[in-house]
């Protein structure tokens, strides 16, 4: 049994936009997203929490929807943890001195990879290379994103007020589909609300979800040390390569 189809498999985040379309009067919805991408960049520590819903399509028709309960913690240079339970998964991945490892709790067995590099963007650069891992949340885990993001079409919808809050609505367009994103107006642009339409599959299945941030965690050295539970096996890994 191979990890690499197992790590770090945590899809996108936002709220369904029914018929929303794309091209409104266009703005500085580059400059937002770029701006929200260098603030998240900049914060040394930080937790998130995503409650994250994905389609599952055949033939173009929704047959289900799974929800995943997401918890991320940074801790930069070289710190992330990722938990992960829900309908799909129950999985906790670590980041840790230059070390990967992630636990199937369900399973009970665990992979570890020693990396190249110990930095987390290094890390998961070489991780998502290597084993073929598509992670759209790693986005808002990136410290570069706002040098990485390119878009073939982007628009900025305008102010929209969500639970007494005002967020700034962007949408972009890439090779993969649309994403759209609710970012907080403010001194600390943070991505609320993110969704991602695969308009590359018949029905264009959406992966959605809402965060919530913490600029300002406590955190410890033991959030991101790993520990074999009792009776855990530990298997190979396999690159997609």
């Amino acid at each position: 049994m191979t990890l690499y189809k197992r790590i770090l498999c945590i899809a996108g985040l936002g709220v369904v936009l029914g018929n929303t379309s794309l091209f409104a009067a266009e703005q500085s919805a580059a400059s937002i997203v770029k701006h929200a991408y260098q603030y998240i960049g900049s914060l040394d520590k930080y937790t998130f929490n995503a409650i994250v819903t994905e389609d599952a399509m055949e033939k173009g028709k929704l047959l289900k929807q799974y929800k995943q309960y997401v918890s991320v913690k940074v801790d930069r240079p070289d710190n992330l943890r990722v938990d992960t339970k829900g309908d799909i998964k129950k999985r906790t991945s670590y980041l840790h001195d230059g070390t990967f490892t992630m636990i199937d709790h369900d399973f009970n067995y665990y992979g570890q990879i020693k990396l190249p590099h110990k930095s987390i963007d290094k890390a998961l650069d070489y991780i998502f290379d290597r084993y073929g891992i598509k992670a759209p949340l790693a986005a808002l885990i990136y410290s570069d994103m706002h040098k990485r993001s390119k878009f073939t079409k982007s628009t900025y919808f305008g102010k929209r007020t969500i639970d007494g809050a005002e967020y700034d609505y962007v949408a972009f367009r890439n090779r993969g589909g649309e994403v759209h994103a609710w970012i907080s107006s403010g001194e600390k642009p943070l991505v609320k609300y993110f969704t991602i339409i695969d308009t590359t599959v018949k029905g264009k299945p959406r992966t959605t979800a809402s965060i919530k941030w913490d600029t300002d965690p406590r955190l410890s050295e033991k959030d991101f040390i790993f520990k074999a539970p009792r009776g855990a096996s530990n298997i190979s890994v396999e690159s997609a390569k």
